[in-house]
């Protein structure tokens, strides 16, 4: 398989040709702990093929050392693991994402002879020539131009897979619920503390959007919410509004929520939150304060804004408006090249 994306910006060309060859891909998705790595390599996986495998990868100390060292032998996978996968037939294509499966997913193709292909999504801090397809994303700065280099916007997602999963949870555990304002919190990280200023003057804004709009809010928080967080919107919403915290023993509704909102309000801190919004179609409002430093997540969010995609939720953001835009469908044209390639 030779894959061959110089035609990537031409979307409305790739949609219009068949796929080559109709033969079932088996496919093979390298994840390790990496929630939002392993959440893009599943996603491309079966848009590619029902016929795929997830290979949960466990690693030893010498993970820390240089993707070049790894490359040759992965003797940074745990011995009975690597032994184990080394006894199975290798697919046609493997998928990874992130900096350490890349190591293995170059071995497995060379011991392959080349049968294998493999896709690696993010930097894999190894050479990308070694790789049949690159995806990265336009936030992530690259000094590699090369033909299987693919820069995507935002992150890869199939949100609408366990959509109608999703909304059976919302109608068993919140029955009647319609009309509403989905509001999807994230959390701080090393480099941005989500402050209690930052939580106050998000509920104060929130406030007064419910109001003006006489539609509850149905909250939902991530594994990443700081507790003070999740403390001061329980004492400032209650009902009709609804919060979700994923501690619950109850089925995540995210993609119902996000899908069946009359608006999306959502904090900047997660691109894969921001790219799944952004395929819904609905209007979305980021929350960015001023002490948001993060870079990469500042570059995402500028992208959305310029493309029409969303606005800022800004301190004087009293009335949310309804606009329509051309969704983020990244992972509609990645899996085009591939299957338009084999």
């Amino acid at each position: 398989m030779k894959i061959k994306i110089s035609n990537i910006s031409q979307s409305e060309d790739a949609n219009n040709k068949k796929v080559k060859n109709t033969k079932k891909l088996d496919v093979w998705v390298l994840v390790d702990g990496v929630v939002g790595h392993a959440n893009q390599s599943l996603a491309l996986a079966r848009k590619l093929s029902d016929n795929y495998q997830i290979k949960k990868l466990e690693y030893n100390w010498t993970v820390r050392l240089p993707n070049f060292l790894l490359s040759s032998y992965p003797f940074h996978l745990k011995k009975d693991l690597l032994k184990e996968i080394l006894s199975q037939k290798l697919p046609d294509v493997i998928i990874s994402s992130g900096r350490r499966p890349a190591p293995l997913a170059i071995y497995l193709k060379k011991i392959s002879k080349g049968r294998t292909k493999i896709i690696q999504i993010m930097r894999p801090n190894l050479n990308p020539k070694e790789f049949d397809l690159v995806i990265l994303p336009q936030h992530d700065t690259y000094n590699h131009t090369l033909p299987n280099v693919v820069r995507i916007i935002g992150a890869l997602n199939d949100i609408k897979n366990s959509l109608s999963d999703s909304r059976a949870a919302i109608k068993l555990n919140y029955p009647g619920v319609k009309n509403f304002i989905a509001v999807i919190i994230g959390g701080g990280s090393k480099a941005y503390d989500f402050t209690h200023a930052n939580c106050m003057n998000l509920i104060n804004s929130l406030k007064t959007i419910s109001e003006n709009h006489s539609l509850p809010l149905f909250i939902s928080f991530s594994r990443r919410t700081p507790k003070h967080v999740k403390e001061n919107f329980r004492r400032n919403f209650a009902e009709p509004n609804i919060i979700y915290d994923p501690e619950e023993k109850i089925p995540n509704p995210y993609p119902a929520l996000i899908e069946d909102a009359e608006y999306i309000i959502i904090t900047a801190d997660s691109i894969s939150m921001c790219s799944e919004a952004a395929s819904t179609g609905k209007p979305i409002y980021i929350f960015c304060p001023k002490n948001f430093n993060l870079k990469k997540h500042k570059f995402f969010i500028q992208q959305l804004v310029d493309l029409g995609i969303a606005k800022r939720l800004e301190p004087e953001t009293n009335f949310l408006v309804k606009y329509s835009y051309n969704i983020l469908q990244e992972l509609d044209k990645v899996a085009k090249i591939v299957k338009n390639s084999i």
